[in-house]
């Protein structure tokens, strides 16, 4: 089997099972619920778990929305910070290996490779955390998946948007790894947010445009996706590192929304 190790595990997350079990059920249960009908995406953060796992944790409880009995194909739509590349590289493995144990990869990986612009770029994923540290959140809240990773690089994302499309009508979920503005003063970081937070709730482009998340191509293939099928949006929960275990001279923004349909 082609295993993807864990990268970050033990420092974006804690390398203990049970550890990691426990402060997981934590961020997830202390975030409140909504009643979301026919739940088809997230957004999530993707920093270490002590800055911002309260506000994946409010992401990931939407989740109860969905039927239990049911098999999903998740999708994973993350940014790549290691590597530069144009179009999207699928991360074509058998499974991710987290301490909570082996997620599969769905067979749909490897059929995106026939769109084109989609490829598997190795060095891309080996060390990206963007799509690992979603993994337990997704083991804690979701009983049968498999996941299907994707990285984005150089991509128009409306083309993104016509690919995913192609699997919309399946039990599937679409998870976006996002954080909001980076390194900026507390106040200035929260002023800068609010165009995210303004953006994904009214779906507003021209607003995304001032947005700086680091997601962005798979925040707004997202948004092109709820214009063309009549997804509502929501923003769950927004805080930032300097609220929950940093400084607020230099801070990172966390938002949680779903998009969901009436």
């Amino acid at each position: 089997m082609k295993i993807r190790e864990p990268a970050v595990e033990g420092t974006f997350y804690p390398g203990d099972k049970e550890e990691l079990r426990s402060l997981i059920r934590r961020y997830i249960e202390n975030s409140e619920f909504f009643e979301l009908p026919d739940l088809k995406a997230i957004v999530a953060p993707h920093a270490g778990y002590i800055y911002s796992g309260v506000i994946a944790g409010a992401s990931y409880r939407q989740l109860n929305n969905l039927d239990s009995t049911k098999f999903y194909r998740v999708f994973i739509i993350a940014p790549s910070h290691y590597e530069y590349f144009r179009g999207a590289s699928v991360g074509v493995f058998d499974a991710y290996k987290t301490p909570l144990g082996l997620v599969k990869v769905s067979k749909i990986a490897s059929r995106l490779l026939e769109e084109d612009g989609f490829h598997f770029l190795l060095d891309a994923h080996i060390e990206e955390h963007a799509v690992e540290v979603q993994l337990p959140f997704l083991q804690y809240a979701l009983q049968d998946f498999e996941i299907i990773p994707i990285l984005t690089g150089d991509i128009d994302p409306s083309y993104l948007a016509n690919v995913l499309e192609k699997y919309s009508d399946e039990p599937s979920l679409f998870i976006v790894s996002s954080d909001l503005s980076h390194y900026y003063e507390y106040g200035k970081a929260i002023q800068l947010d609010k165009h995210c937070n303004n953006a994904i709730t009214n779906l507003d482009f021209k607003e995304l445009a001032k947005c700086q998340a680091c997601g962005k191509t798979g925040i707004k293939a997202l948004m092109h996706l709820a214009k063309k099928l009549g997804w509502q949006s929501k923003i769950i929960t927004y805080a930032n590192s300097g609220d929950t275990a940093g400084p607020k001279t230099k801070v990172v923004g966390y938002g949680s929304y779903a998009f969901y349909k009436e």
